[in-house]
Formats: structure tokens, sequence, C-alpha cells
């Protein structure tokens, strides 16, 4: 079973192979993590196109009601990557100095909603450490969040790196999502 077919895959038979593999009593975890990063990539795109069609449609308040619960769940699904991208920053010891050198300067930056600086204050401590900038932190200064959302990405992911260590175990065990 090609789980990274193109996009034309057959979602329900994906899901039935899924069945089946439980009703055999050999459910392969691969499978399942293929297919939940497959609908969550769709479910992404979906958000741009459906973004696209509430522009479009101006006047017609169900496209932006919609596109706001889509952009809403995704927008929580990057919170909680944003959490766990801040404590695995956190176990790097050279980064995570750099950010309490940093914190009062890049949580004022956030708090006044300025994008550019609070990115080029992130980036900075990123390449003065030689470390890769993450991949999930870029998508938290896309334009299309609000800038009331941009604010909570960050502090979110900020606060896992400068916060206490209680409910580091409670994400370690699960309970959130995996991108």
């Amino acid at each position: 079973m090609d789980f990274l077919a193109p996009p034309k895959i057959n979602l329900e038979r994906q899901i039935e192979e899924l069945n089946n593999q439980l009703k055999e009593g050999r459910p392969r975890f691969e499978d399942f993590q293929k297919t939940y990063h497959v609908l969550r990539r769709m479910w992404r795109n979906f958000q741009q196109v459906l973004q696209w069609a509430a522009e479009d449609q101006r006047g017609k308040e169900e496209f932006q009601r919609l596109y706001e619960q889509v952009a809403g769940h995704n927008a929580s699904d990057l919170m909680e990557s944003l959490k766990r991208t801040g404590f695995a920053i956190k176990e790097n010891s050279d980064l995570k100095s750099a950010f309490e050198r940093q914190a009062y300067r890049i949580l004022e930056l956030v708090r006044a909603g300025k994008r550019d600086d609070s990115f080029h204050a992130l980036l900075r401590i990123f390449v003065a450490a030689k470390q890769e900038f993450p991949e999930k932190l870029i998508e938290a200064f896309k334009p299309i969040y609000s800038e009331g959302l941009f604010k909570v990405f960050l502090f979110t992911f900020l606060s896992a790196i400068l916060g206490q260590n209680k409910g580091e175990q409670e994400i370690k065990k699960g309970g959130d999502y995996e991108e």
C-alpha cells in the first residue's frame, strides 16, 4: 500500500486498509503515521484553497466562517508543534542560554507585533549557534495568521524554552499533535 501516492489517492481505500490491519490484529504504525501526514498536508492545502474562495466570494459569510473554522484547527496544531519545538530547543544548552539572554527583547518585539524584527532576533540566535531555523517556526510568521495568533504562536514557543519544567513530562507522554 503506497501512502505517499500522488494527490489522487483514495482516502477511503486507505482507511479501509487500516481497518483491515486492525481486524487482522497486525496494525502497522508506519501506515497510520503516513496516512496522518497525508491528511494533515491535505488539510493545510484545503485551508489555502478555502482562503482563496473566502477572498473571492466577499460578502458571502459562509465561506469566511468555514475558513475561520479550518484555520483555527490548523492554528491549534501549529501551537502544539511549536510547544514541542521549544521543549526540544531547551535541551540544547547553547540555544537555551542564548534565548535566556535575549528573552525580554524578543518578548517585547512579539508583544509589539513586530514580526520582521522578531524573526530577525530569532534567526540571529540560530545562526550564531550554527543551528537550523525550525520549519515550524517559519510557519508562525506567515502573514495568513492574524497578529493575535502570531503572538500566541511565539509566546507558546518562547514559554516552552524559558518556562519551568512543569508539564514537560505531559508533553513527552503524548496527547498532542505530530506533524
